[in-house]
């Protein structure tokens, strides 16, 4: 039986402050060598006593490994405030995956879910997704994304977007948040009032865009707007200047936009939550404790402070108690915070279950259904754009398996498929993204591949090609194309991100479109489902016909 709620009244001023701060483990941070949480991390859930973590990185772990760490974490909660539960987040854009490489299940990326014009099965998506992280003791999911992708070169949204127009994101974050309540999971929009045309990454630079008023009520604000009719629980900010509203100040620390535009005008009642507050466009330009102060000022409620060291989230707590003490914010003003996230986790029974059994975690994972859903979903995420008319293909051809990235991920498939497949992958510099190892030596020069390429390609029926453009499609990958469609009867480019390159390739060229790899570089470029998915589509009669790139 879960311990009774604690309310406003029992809690101290420092425990208030605490409630507002969003502290981040992972990626070596709070962590032992064996990824188990560590006494520091006890030490500051009994100091600081955040209200919420969040989990980062890539743990080379087990789901039921995660879920005896989540539950760790809630014990120590519970050992300074029993009344009080963790909210536990991830980034599980792609399931939980993004988090877990061991026995975990990937699924398509927004875009993805999009392009298989399927609103059930996005919800069925994000409700399987839900289940699986919850079965982590992952209460709170940082999705979805619903900033309008309207940039080609936006260097950090992409396919993490369900598309290009607000009518589209707003239709499919409504189906994604749906799925996400109907496992009674906490969701966060994001990242308000929009991060889809930009053309810097708010983790390296602080973005500006100079888009006027017209174009924000138009075309980045409506996906909220849906999302607040919809119910949704929380709405993270963007570190982004949004000059029609804020000349000076990002998104995050504007009261003009998070408590005139959001809170005022659009009348968002839910928890506010920032972006990392670590990230390079926050911490270039603001102190740790000062940032902070402000982002409260402005109108957040939980302060996501990134996996940041102990002195961070200490600065963190005394600059926002400080700011109390003289008088710069009210107490008033934290108790409508706390009172939110209050309100939040008893809302989502978070107390009743704060521990999850490690078994359900194994069970979630083995479900044939979501196996179902997983593969159903990346089957018809695939679009071909181009020259479908050379599908299906034969088992019995000889393939050139060959590309920039996903080649390993993609070759035990296309082996199952095929009868006689050559492996060539290349690796120019140009489209590293944030999880690839640092090479080991300099890739081959565009020259030296397309030497390769031609002794290799001789004789060969299909050449099958992973492409990845960031932004416009890189001139070396380009000519690789080119050179395979003149000596090979039949080139099939798979394209790993958004579909930038479709429109640049030699006539009969056939391009399928995957939407399957971010621009973070975040999960494996082609996890083993939809691999396996891509095989089959490759040899059969597709269900995908010829269509538009996603909208």
């Amino acid at each position: 039986m879960a311990d009774s709620p604690t309310t406003i009244e029992e809690l101290s001023l420092e425990a208030k402050v605490g409630q507002l701060i969003h502290a981040g483990i992972g990626l070596g941070n709070f962590e032992t060598d064996t990824g188990w949480p560590t006494e520091e991390m006890k030490t500051v859930l009994e100091t600081v006593r955040p209200g919420a973590l969040r989990i980062y990185g890539n743990h080379r772990v087990t789901p039921h490994f995660m879920a005896q760490y989540t539950n760790q974490l809630q014990e120590w909660a519970a050992d300074v405030d029993p009344g009080v539960p963790l909210l536990i987040s991830a980034d599980c854009e792609y399931g939980t995956v993004d988090i877990v490489r061991h026995e975990t299940r990937a699924y398509p990326a927004l875009m993805g879910r999009t392009a298989a014009g399927d609103l059930d099965l996005a919800k069925d998506v994000s409700a399987a997704i839900a289940q699986d992280m919850l079965g982590m003791g992952l209460n709170m999911n940082h999705q979805p994304v619903v900033d309008v992708n309207t940039n080609p070169d936006n260097p950090v949204i992409g396919v993490r977007s369900p598309g290009t127009t607000p009518e589209t994101v707003a239709t499919y974050s409504t189906a994604t948040l749906e799925g996400i309540h109907a496992e009674d999971q906490v969701a966060v929009a994001k990242h308000f009032p929009g991060h889809g045309d930009t053309e810097l990454d708010s983790h390296m630079e602080l973005p500006h865009v100079t888009y006027d008023r017209e174009t924000l009520e138009r075309v980045h604000l409506p996906p909220f707007e849906t999302m607040i009719e919809e119910g949704v629980d929380c709405i993270m900010t963007s570190h982004v200047v949004v000059e029609c509203l804020d000349p000076e100040l990002p998104a995050t620390l504007s009261p003009t936009i998070l408590t005139g535009l959001l809170r005022d005008d659009l009348g968002f009642d839910g928890v506010v939550v920032t972006d990392a507050m670590m990230m390079d466009a926050i911490a270039d330009n603001y102190p740790v404790g000062e940032a902070a102060v402000q982002a409260i000022e402005a109108g957040a409620d939980l302060v996501l402070t990134g996996f940041v060291p102990a002195d961070d989230l200490l600065e963190t707590r005394d600059a926002i108690l400080e700011a109390v003490e003289s008088g710069r914010l009210s107490e008033s003003r934290i108790d409508e915070s706390v009172e939110r996230i209050l309100a939040l986790k008893a809302r989502y029974d978070v107390g009743e279950r704060r521990y999850v059994d490690p078994l359900e975690a194994i069970e979630s994972m083995a479900s044939v259904e979501h196996e179902s859903i997983a593969r159903e979903a990346y089957e018809r995420s695939f679009s071909v754009l181009g020259n479908g008319d050379v599908f299906p293909l034969s088992p019995d051809a000889s393939v050139l398996l060959t590309g920039i990235r996903g080649v390993p991920e993609l070759e035990p498939h296309l082996d199952a498929a095929f009868g006689d497949v050559l492996t060539c992958s290349l690796a120019p510099g140009d489209v590293r993204t944030l999880d690839d190892p640092k090479p080991t030596m300099e890739p081959e020069s565009p020259e030296r591949s397309l030497e390769t390429l031609r002794s290799v390609a001789d004789g060969v029926d299909v050449a099958v090609v992973t492409t990845y453009a960031r932004e416009a499609f890189p001139a070396g990958q380009q000519r690789i194309v080119e050179e395979l469609a003149t000596t090979v009867p039949v080139v099939v480019v798979v394209s790993l991100g958004l579909s930038n390159e479709y429109r640049d390739l030699p006539d009969g060229v056939a391009y399928v479109a995957t939407y399957a790899q971010d621009r973070l570089g975040l999960p494996s470029p082609l996890p083993d489902t939809a691999g396996e998915a891509l095989a089959d589509v490759l040899v059969r009669d597709p269900d995908v016909l010829e269509s538009l790139p996603v909208e």
